[in-house]
């Protein structure tokens, strides 16, 4: 396949109603503004440009200081602002989330002189102060076309909650007093539930799972916990993706808050990052995209950039309003999006997952909380390098429709995760389990059918020498270091030893049980590259991991439809009766040809934007990629 010299040209729809792409309209975009400049500026611009870069929401945001000076009091110029607003929005075809409760840290929102310094999320007496003012604003639009969803309030309200009863009882009081007004339209709650325990020990996924809609949402202090470096290669390239799947259950989940959390990189750098995030959430069952800033905050000089924690200093436009390189990206993955018919190429299911363990959420002593989210990422990787079909399952959700367990480096899983895992197995599915330190279960010697025989401690040195050739892929020899905080020492029992360390000890073994297959890592390999710098992980523990992974999905039938030579390169394959859309995605800064081999005999391929097909002919062909480069391609194939 030959790389087109040119975009084509831009034909048929700009905009995909099944994947809206937003961005958050802040009301202040000066630090030296008042609380009540609260969207006082013109902004027939920044509405018009977002048209222009065929967006389809915008979030506005209440503010409850300006609109209730004192009890009971409502400032009518700030009503009729906002339904400004509003009308400015329709008039560009632009759909609005109204957002209720969200902090910024700088306009000063909910900060009513009369509540006198109580806590609005468990005060009984503010809450019903907050249950009229929502009333009263979607009494108001309630019939405004304009209105996409109602929101109440952002994930920086949301850290504020120090229970999960304080959080359901506040939510749960402010639903019931939108859906007594307006019974239509969506509500949200902007609170992603993996970054919300990492910050404060509350679980919000018994209020979120009430709700039409999840988010998912990368915060800075997330970031640097999981996958600090670097944005646009390596570890952090998959976070956005990795929360989004995090949060899919039974709710639509939009990646919200996309975009650079600081002014670090280069301004081609925040375009190749909106490139990968945004390809990679249409890649993995997003509902869509929230921007995290329109406008570049006009901020005063001061080291060091202080307002952080919440990201809302960076922009798709700089403080005049001049676009950026990321604002391009956008208008270029919109009109991608927009010819993906979604409603008829649905993705390819995912037959294989990684398990996040539910010792996950231990109180302290327990470690889980700090180790097992990077594991899991780390597990997530190697599945995408290896090209899987992959999404995250917790312990406890049940394993349906699944193939392919992956379990990384866990300490403790429950007796009923135990006996389902054996159940699994036993009926035709497998399982791959590092061992993650400390005793081991007996099942381990019912369902890997190896003796354990304690754990060996710290090692500084990785071994494998390869004991069974090609029985779990191509594996090849190796002495690299990494640092291991644990090594299990297994022997006897059903197990064959596909691989050992340097002195003989196994590493690696497969056993049958049952229709399935159990393979056991020795060596906690993911929580090792974790805590380790993942950006610098040897590429030889790299490939034994997606190699071992790849193997044991595919023969299990939980292989990609689509295969790829490089594991940089992400794929996901949408199918349909007379073609299938595969979205090509490199998380790598370095120009590559990547090669795809489909099941089938291809006879074309074509770019979904438009533009001529290229004549194929065989099962394999080239896609080549820029930096951080993304493709859409039309696959037909031959009789």
């Amino acid at each position: 396949m030959t790389k087109p010299t040119r975009e084509a040209k831009p034909t048929g729809p700009v905009r995909n109603a099944l994947f809206p792409v937003g961005v958050d309209l802040y009301p202040l975009d000066d630090e030296r503004a008042s609380f009540d400049d609260w969207y006082a500026h013109d902004l027939e611009p920044d509405l018009a440009a977002m048209a222009a870069a065929n967006l389809s929401l915008v979030r506005v945001f209440v503010s409850w200081k300006l609109f209730e000076p004192q009890v009971g009091q409502y400032d009518d110029e700030a009503e009729d602002r906002l339904g400004e607003v509003l009308a400015s929005a329709r008039a560009h075809d632009l759909k609005a989330i109204v957002t209720f409760f969200a902090d910024d840290r700088f306009a000063e929102m909910n900060d009513v002189t009369w509540a006198k310094k109580r806590d609005p999320r468990t005060d009984d007496y503010l809450i019903q102060r907050e249950v009229s003012l929502v009333q009263r604003v979607v009494n108001r639009y309630r019939t405004d076309p304009a209105i996409w969803a109602w929101e109440l309030g952002n994930e920086a309200f949301f850290t504020g909650f120090e229970s999960e009863d304080a959080l359901q009882k506040w939510t749960a009081a402010l639903r019931e007093a939108i859906r007594e007004v307006d019974t239509a339209r969506a509500i949200m709650l902007g609170v992603d539930v993996e970054t919300l325990v990492r910050e404060t020990g509350v679980d919000a996924t018994a209020a979120i799972d009430a709700f039409e809609h999840a988010v998912s949402h990368v915060t800075a202090p997330y970031l640097s916990y999981i996958a600090e470096g670097p944005l646009t290669h390596g570890p952090a390239t998959y976070l956005d993706s990795f929360l989004l799947r995090c949060g899919l259950r039974s709710l639509p989940v939009m990646a919200d808050g996309v975009g650079v959390h600081s002014l670090d990189g280069s301004v081609a750098e925040e375009a190749a990052y909106m490139r990968t995030a945004l390809f990679s959430t249409l890649m993995n069952r997003g509902a869509g995209v929230m921007l995290r800033r329109w406008r570049d905050m006009d901020a005063e000089k001061r080291e060091p950039y202080f307002r952080d924690p919440f990201e809302v200093l960076v922009g798709l436009t700089d403080t005049g309003g001049e676009p950026k390189p990321s604002l391009e990206e956008v208008r270029r993955f919109t009109r991608t999006a927009a010819r993906l018919d979604l409603r008829h190429h649905l993705p390819a299911p995912e037959r294989a997952a990684v398990l996040i363990p539910a010792e996950r959420h231990d109180p302290l002593p327990s470690l889980a909380g700090l180790y097992d989210p990077r594991s899991c990422l780390q597990a997530y990787i190697a599945a995408k390098e290896a090209h899987l079909p992959v999404t995250l399952v917790r312990e406890g959700a049940g394993l349906k429709d699944m193939m392919t367990i992956f379990i990384p480096s866990a300490g403790k899983l429950s007796p009923s995760m135990w006996q389902e895992l054996g159940a699994f197995v036993q009926s035709g599915g497998s399982v791959v389990l590092s061992y993650g330190g400390g005793d081991a279960d007996p099942a381990i010697r019912e369902i890997f059918g190896v003796d354990f025989l304690g754990d060996h401690g710290v090692r500084a040195i990785v071994s494998c020498r390869v004991a069974q050739p090609g029985l779990l892929g191509d594996l090849t020899a190796f002495d690299a270091r990494l640092d291991l905080p644990h090594y299990a020492l297994v022997g006897g029992g059903s197990a064959t030893v596909v691989a050992t360390d340097a002195t003989g000890s196994p590493l690696l073994t497969l056993n049958q049980y049952g229709q399935g297959r159990a393979v056991f890592v020795a060596a906690p390999l993911e929580r090792a590259i974790a805590q380790s710098d993942p950006w610098a992980a040897p590429e030889s523990i790299r490939h034994f991991l997606r190699t071992v992974y790849g193997s044991v999905a595919r023969a299990t039938g939980a292989g990609p439809v689509v295969d790829c030579d490089d594991p940089a390169v992400e794929l996901a394959l949408f199918q349909a009766e007379d073609s299938d859309v595969v979205l090509v995605l490199s998380h790598d800064v370095a120009a590559r040809t990547a090669t795809l081999l489909a099941e089938r005999v291809v006879a074309s391929v074509s770019d979904v934007r438009g533009g001529p097909a290229a004549d194929v002919g065989a099962k394999s062909f080239g896609v080549p990629l820029g930096p951080n480069g993304a493709a859409a391609l039309r696959l037909t194939y031959g009789g």
